[in-house]
């Protein structure tokens, strides 16, 4: 499967190739993972390492203004794949055009 989408209005950029194998179909464990913070605020990385169903896998994705916006890179190979991603901690307010702004207690 290819697919490739743009949009304007969440400025989103997509790039998917995978082959699947089908005896695999409901293959799934995730084997490793580790995330964190950056010094940019509302900032995270993750990656992740993991058994999948995909005999091949490349898929990209850039997303801004909407919820977790940023980057994800998928790699797999012979029924593993390789997640990296960093992405904004934030919701976005798609009524406003901004970042939800959360009221704080005091």
């Amino acid at each position: 499967m290819i697919t490739m989408i743009t949009t304007t209005r969440t400025n989103v950029i997509y790039f998917n190739l995978n082959i699947r194998n089908p005896r695999w179909w409901d293959r799934f464990d995730s084997l490793w993972c580790k995330s964190g913070k950056t010094v940019w605020k509302n900032k995270f990385w993750e990656v992740q390492f993991m058994k999948t169903p995909e005999l091949f896998r490349i898929e990209f994705n850039w997303t801004v203004c909407q919820d977790h916006a940023g980057v994800r890179l998928e790699l797999g190979l012979a029924g593993y794949q390789l997640d990296i991603s960093f992405s904004d901690s934030r919701h976005w307010d798609y009524k406003n055009n901004r970042w939800v702004i959360y009221e704080q207690s005091d």
